[in-house]
C-alpha cells in the first residue's frame, strides 16, 4: 500500500454529514488498528462499526455473535456512551444470555455531527470477563484513536497522512500502555486497599483468601493462582485456596517440602520466578499431570508469621506477556504479607474464640460440678442422687434422655437403670442377656459415639431400644479401688449435630464425682445396714452370753475348765453345766446347724428349753432329751437342728449317766491314761418330732477326765487340707492330763491354731474338760431328837470324828461354835410350835480333802435369810429386839454359809477349810 494513494479518512456527504471513508486501500490500516486493540486487553477478536455514507452502521472485522455484536454497537452508537457487558447477560430482544464479554466503545464527538462509530471487542482470553480497567484503556484508546481521524480532515498534506496517521497510531498505542500501567498501578493500588480492608472487617479466612487470591490473579493477569499451607507436622503442603478452572483436581494433592518451587520457597523463605517451568527440573510436575494443566510460569511468594514460614502463595501461568518480571515480585509480596496476616488475624481470633469457648465450657463444667456436689450433700439415697444429677447431664448436654446402667453386685443376672425420660427419673431392672451393646463397652471401657440408624436399631435388645434414642453416647464407669461396675449414658442430641468429644470430655468431668457420691452413697447404706446387723449381733451376742454360765462351778469334787470361741461375730455351739443341790451335777455341750444369727437365735431357744428341763425335773438324760426333741421340733421353723451330749454325775455313787442327740462321741480318759469314747443314740434335736434316746452309764474313778467337744474342735484343717483330727486331740490331752482342765483347754485351741496356719476359725469350737479330783473323803451322818438336851451330844459326835481332822488354827472351835449356833436355831425356832410329835434333825459331816461340809436338816417352819435384820448392840440394849447374833456369828466364823428349803425341808450347808 503506498501512502499516495490513500484517500482521507473521514468524508463528508452531500447532506454535510460525516463518514469514514470505506475504501479497499485502508484496509491495512484498520486490521492494524483492530489488532492493536486486541492486543491492549487480550481480546479475542474484534470489529469496528463505522457510519458509512448513507449513515447507516457498516461493520469492518470478524466477530463470532455478529447478531449480539451488532445489538450492542448500535445502542453504544446511539447512546455515544461506551459499555462493558459480561458473559451471560441478556440484551434486549434476544432470546438468550451472551456467550462472551462484550466492550463497545464510542468512536467520535460526544456533542456535535462527528460520530465516526462504535469499536466493539469480544471475548477475552483465560477470563470470564472484561474490566473495568479494560473497558478504561479501550475507551482511551477510542477517544485518541478519534482525535487522530479527526485530525484527517483538517491536514491538507494528504500523500503524507499515512505516515503520519501510523506513527500518531503508534504513539497511541504507547501512550495507551503508559495509561494502562498507570491504570494498573492505581488497580494494584485499589486492591491492595480493598485487601487491607477486608481482612480488618471480615472475620471469615475462607473468603478473605478467596478473593485476596481472585484479586492476585487478576492484578497479574495470570490464569491461576494458589495458597498452600503447612501441615501440623510441617512435612507437606496443602492446596488451601486455588482459583483458576483446576481448583478441584488440585486442591487433592500435596506438596512434600523441599520439593517443587513451592516446597523450596518454604525452605528458603524467599521468592521465585521461573518463567520456563517445562524446561525446569524443580517444578512439581504431579500438579499438571493431576489437573491436566500446562504450566508455563510462576511466581511463588512464602507466607511468613513472624520468623516462621506457615505456606506459600503462587500465581501461575501469565495472560497478556510472557514471562513475570523482577517488578513483579515486589508487588507480589504485598500479596504474601496480606495473606499471611489474615492467617495469623484469624488464628489469633480462633485462639482467643476458642479459649474464650473453653473459658465458657470450664466455667460451665464448673457449675455442673458444684451443682453435682449440692446433689450430693442433698440426697440421701440412690433414686434421689440420680434425679438430680441426670438432671443436670442433660442440661449440660442439652439432650432429651440420660441415665446410668449398673451391674448389680449382689445380683449378677440382674441390670440395674436409673433412666431420665421427660424429666422423670425412674429406676427398672433388665435380665443380663437383654444388653448387648452396654455390657461389651463395659467389658472394653471404650466409649462410643453414634446415631441411631435403621441397622443399629435392629440390633437392639430391650435395654438398649429403652434407653437410646435418635443419638447416643455411652460412658463405661469403673473407678479405681471401687467394686462400681457401671455405665453413664445420655441420649437424644438436641442441636442438628450428634454428640462429639467435647462432649465426651464433659461427661468423663462428670462421671467422676458422680461414680464416687453413688459408691459413697451406697457405701454409706451398706455402713448403716451393716450397723444394724452389728446392733441385732450385738444383742444377740448378749443373748448367748447371758444363756451360758457366767462362772466356773467349784467343788473339790472335780475342776473343770471350759473355752467357746466363734467361727463369726455369734455363735452357734453352747454349754452348760449346773448343781443340783450337794450331790448331784449335769453338764451338756450342744452345736446348732448353720451359722452367724439365725444360728445363734436357734441356739438361745434350744438351750432355754434344755435348761429349763435340766433344772426343774428329776429325767434322766435320756428321758430329758427325748422331751426337748418335741419342744424344739415345735418351735423349729426354718429346718434348722442341734446335736447335744448330755451327763447327770451322782457324787456319792459316783456314777455317770449320757445320753446322746445326734453328737460326737464324747471321750473318757482313765487315770492310767486310756480312754474310751462314750457313744449314744438318738437323732439330732429338731429334725424329726418324736425319736427314742439310748444312752449309758459309767463308773467315775478319781483322776478320771472327761471331754466335751464340738465339731469345730477336731475338723479344722491345714493348707495341705488335712484335718486336726480327733486322734491327734485326744493325744494331746492325755499328754497334758496332769495340766489343769483350763489351761489343757487353752493349750488345745492354741495347737489347732498354730496347725491350721490360718488366723480365720473353720467353725465354733468349743471344749470343755472335767477332771475328778484325787482327795480323800470321809462321810458321817447322825440323826439327834430336837431338844436342848441333844446339844451337848451333837458337840461329842462331832469332837469324836473331827477333832483329830482338823488340824488348822481356831478352825475346830469356830466349827464347834457354828455348829451350836445352827442347831440352837432349829430347836429353838424351827419347831417352835411344832406339831410334830418326836421332832428331829439329821446333821451330816463331809470331808472331802481339806474341804468340811456341815449339813443340817429339819423339817420346821421355813427358814428365811433375808427376813433376819442387821445386828442393832443399841436395839438389844434397849430391849428393842432379843437375839439375831446367831446368823451373822455363823457367816464370820465359817467360810460359807447357805440356806435351801426343798418345799419340805430346811437344808442348812456350812463349809470351812480345815487345813
Amino acid at each position: 500500500m503506498k501512502p499516495s494513494f490513500l484517500p482521507p479518512i473521514i468524508r463528508k456527504n452531500d447532506e454535510g454529514g460525516f463518514y469514514l471513508s470505506s475504501s479497499s486501500e485502508l484496509d491495512d490500516l484498520y486490521h492494524f488498528i483492530l489488532g492493536q486493540a486486541k492486543r491492549l486487553v487480550s481480546a479475542k477478536s474484534a470489529a469496528f462499526y463505522f457510519r458509512n455514507e448513507r449513515g447507516n452502521l457498516s461493520r469492518f472485522g470478524l466477530v463470532g455473535d455478529k447478531s449480539s455484536a451488532g445489538l450492542v454497537a448500535k445502542h453504544v452508537f446511539k447512546t455515544r456512551k461506551s459499555i462493558l457487558i459480561k458473559k451471560g447477560s441478556h440484551l434486549k430482544d434476544t432470546d438468550g444470555p451472551v456467550a462472551e464479554s462484550y466492550i463497545a466503545c464510542y468512536v467520535g464527538d460526544e456533542i456535535g455531527d462527528l460520530a465516526l462509530g462504535v469499536l466493539v471487542l469480544e471475548g477475552i482470553k483465560h477470563f470470564q470477563n472484561f474490566s473495568e480497567q479494560d473497558l478504561d484503556l479501550i475507551n482511551y484508546f477510542s477517544a485518541n484513536l478519534n482525535a487522530l481521524f479527526k485530525d484527517t480532515v483538517l491536514s491538507e498534506a494528504e500523500p503524507q497522512f499515512f505516515n503520519s496517521l501510523t506513527t500518531s497510531i503508534l504513539l497511541l498505542i504507547d501512550n495507551a500502555n503508559i495509561h494502562n500501567n498507570n491504570n494498573r498501578l492505581q488497580y494494584f493500588l485499589e486492591e491492595i486497599i480493598r485487601v487491607a480492608v477486608l481482612i480488618n472487617t471480615s472475620v471469615d479466612l475462607e473468603r478473605v483468601l478467596v478473593m485476596v487470591m481472585e484479586s492476585a490473579k487478576s492484578v497479574f493477569r495470570t490464569e491461576a493462582s494458589s495458597l498452600l499451607l503447612l501441615d501440623d507436622k510441617k512435612e507437606y503442603l496443602i492446596f488451601h485456596t486455588v482459583t483458576g478452572e483446576k481448583r478441584e483436581e488440585v486442591a487433592k494433592i500435596k506438596v512434600p517440602v523441599g520439593q517443587g518451587i513451592a516446597g523450596t520457597v518454604a525452605v528458603t523463605k524467599q521468592p521465585m520466578i521461573i518463567n520456563d517451568a517445562q524446561n525446569d527440573n524443580r517444578v512439581f510436575r504431579d500438579v499438571d499431570k493431576a489437573s491436566n494443566f500446562i504450566t508455563r510460569n510462576i511466581l511463588a511468594s512464602p507466607l511468613i508469621v513472624g520468623d516462621e514460614v506457615i505456606g506459600v502463595i503462587e500465581a501461575i501461568n501469565t495472560i497478556d506477556r510472557n514471562n513475570f518480571s523482577q517488578d513483579d515480585i515486589d508487588t507480589f509480596l504485598s500479596f504474601s504479607s496480606a495473606c499471611a496476616v489474615a492467617i495469623q488475624k484469624t488464628r489469633l481470633l480462633d485462639n482467643l474464640n476458642e479459649t474464650n469457648l473453653e473459658l465458657k465450657q470450664k466455667l460451665s463444667t464448673l457449675e455442673s460440678i458444684f451443682d453435682l456436689g449440692q446433689a450430693v450433700l442433698e440426697s440421701h439415697d440412690e433414686l434421689g442422687l440420680m434425679s438430680k444429677t441426670l438432671s443436670i447431664l442433660t442440661k449440660e448436654l442439652s439432650c432429651e434422655d440420660a441415665g446410668m446402667v449398673i451391674i448389680e453386685e449382689k445380683n449378677k443376672n440382674r441390670i440395674q437403670v436409673y433412666a431420665r425420660q421427660l424429666g422423670i427419673v425412674r429406676e427398672s431392672f433388665f435380665p443380663m442377656p437383654e444388653s448387648r451393646l452396654f455390657l461389651s463397652l463395659m467389658e472394653s471401657g471404650n466409649p462410643r459415639m453414634a446415631v441411631v440408624s435403621p441397622q443399629l436399631e435392629e440390633s437392639f435388645l430391650e435395654l438398649e431400644a429403652y434407653t437410646l434414642k435418635k443419638n447416643f453416647l455411652i460412658l463405661p464407669i469403673a473407678p479405681r479401688g471401687g467394686n462400681l461396675r457401671a455405665a453413664l449414658y445420655v441420649s437424644g442430641k438436641q442441636s442438628a449435630h450428634s454428640f462429639n468429644e467435647t462432649d465426651l470430655r464433659m461427661l468423663k468431668t462428670l462421671s467422676s464425682p458422680l461414680a464416687k457420691a453413688y459408691e459413697n452413697l451406697r457405701l454409706n447404706q451398706e455402713i448403716i445396714t451393716k450397723k444394724s446387723i452389728e446392733k441385732e449381733i450385738e444383742i444377740t451376742r448378749k443373748i448367748q452370753n447371758n444363756i451360758l454360765p457366767n462362772s466356773l462351778i467349784q467343788s473339790p469334787l472335780f475342776d473343770l475348765g471350759v473355752m467357746s470361741v466363734a467361727a463369726k461375730e455369734v455363735s452357734g455351739d453352747f454349754y452348760d453345766f449346773h448343781s443340783f443341790g450337794e450331790d448331784q451335777f449335769s453338764f451338756l455341750v450342744a452345736d446348732v446347724s448353720g451359722k452367724s444369727l439365725p444360728a445363734a437365735i436357734f441356739m438361745a431357744m434350744s438351750s432355754s428349753i434344755i435348761r429349763t428341763l435340766s433344772r426343774t425335773t428329776d429325767l434322766s438324760p435320756s428321758e430329758l432329751l427325748f422331751r426337748a426333741n418335741q419342744l424344739i421340733y415345735e418351735d423349729s421353723q426354718s429346718g434348722m437342728f442341734v446335736t447335744l451330749f448330755l451327763v447327770n454325775y451322782q457324787r456319792r455313787t459316783r456314777t455317770l449317766k449320757f445320753a446322746s442327740a445326734g453328737h460326737n462321741d464324747q471321750i473318757w480318759i482313765r487315770k492310767d491314761g486310756s480312754f474310751e469314747l462314750l457313744k449314744g443314740k438318738g437323732a439330732p434335736l429338731g429334725v424329726v418330732p418324736q425319736t427314742n434316746y439310748q444312752g449309758g452309764e459309767i463308773q467315775i474313778e478319781p483322776g478320771d477326765i472327761l471331754v466335751f467337744y464340738t465339731d469345730g474342735a477336731i475338723e479344722e484343717k491345714n493348707p495341705d487340707e488335712e484335718e486336726y483330727g480327733l486322734d491327734r486331740f485326744i493325744d494331746f490331752i492325755i499328754e497334758r492330763r496332769n495340766e489343769s482342765s483350763q489351761k489343757i483347754v487353752e493349750d488345745v485351741y492354741d495347737d489347732i491354731r498354730k496347725f491350721s496356719l490360718s488366723e480365720e476359725q473353720y467353725d465354733d469350737f468349743t471344749v470343755m474338760i472335767l477332771k475328778f479330783a484325787e482327795v480323800t473323803t470321809f462321810e458321817i451322818s447322825k440323826v439327834f431328837p430336837a431338844h436342848p438336851d441333844e446339844i451337848p451330844k451333837l458337840r461329842d459326835f462331832i469332837s469324836e470324828h473331827l477333832e483329830n481332822k482338823i488340824t488348822k488354827p481356831f478352825a475346830f472351835d469356830d466349827v464347834l461354835i457354828s455348829l451350836d449356833e445352827a442347831a440352837t436355831n432349829i430347836v429353838m425356832h424351827s419347831y417352835k410350835d411344832t406339831a410334830l410329835a418326836k421332832p428331829s434333825f439329821e446333821c451330816r459331816l463331809e470331808l472331802i480333802g481339806d474341804n468340811l461340809k456341815i449339813v443340817l436338816i429339819d423339817e420346821g417352819k421355813p427358814f428365811d435369810r433375808k427376813k433376819v435384820p442387821k445386828p442393832s448392840v443399841e436395839a438389844n440394849v434397849k430391849g428393842e429386839r432379843k437375839g439375831g447374833f446367831g446368823v451373822y456369828l455363823m457367816e464370820t466364823l465359817m467360810d460359807k454359809v447357805s440356806y435351801d428349803f426343798n418345799g419340805k425341808q430346811n437344808i442348812t450347808y456350812l463349809e470351812k477349810s480345815i487345813v
